[in-house]
């Protein structure tokens, strides 16, 4: 059953990303206006934890950055599955952090 463990748990990651993309595509092309306030939480959420996390001031950046995140968006009466908020910010540290270091 270990042994079983590296195949079976990317294999699970991976039918989860598909599932939240596609929420995400199907979110986006449904409500333009809550998919653009997600993705500007996203990313103020991602600056912040990063930030934070530069200073020391938290140890789990994602955790963070998503509960930042859910916070704004329920200020703004914006109530969404958190998948939908956990894939923006993982396009945000993509987008922000991870592609510029990429084009060097």
């Amino acid at each position: 059953m270990m042994a079983a463990i590296p195949v079976v748990v990317p294999a699970l990651a991976a039918l989860v990303i598909a599932g939240v993309r596609k929420l995400w595509s199907e979110t986006q092309s449904r409500a333009p206006d809550v998919a653009y306030y997600i993705r500007e939480a996203a990313k103020i959420a991602v600056s912040a934890a990063e930030q934070s996390g530069a200073a020391g001031f938290i140890k789990d950046k994602k955790e963070y950055a998503l509960e930042l995140a859910e916070a704004w968006l329920a200020e703004q009466k914006i109530t969404v599955d958190v998948r939908l908020i956990e894939a923006a910010i993982e396009a945000a540290v993509y987008d922000e952090i991870n592609k510029p270091k990429l084009a060097e």
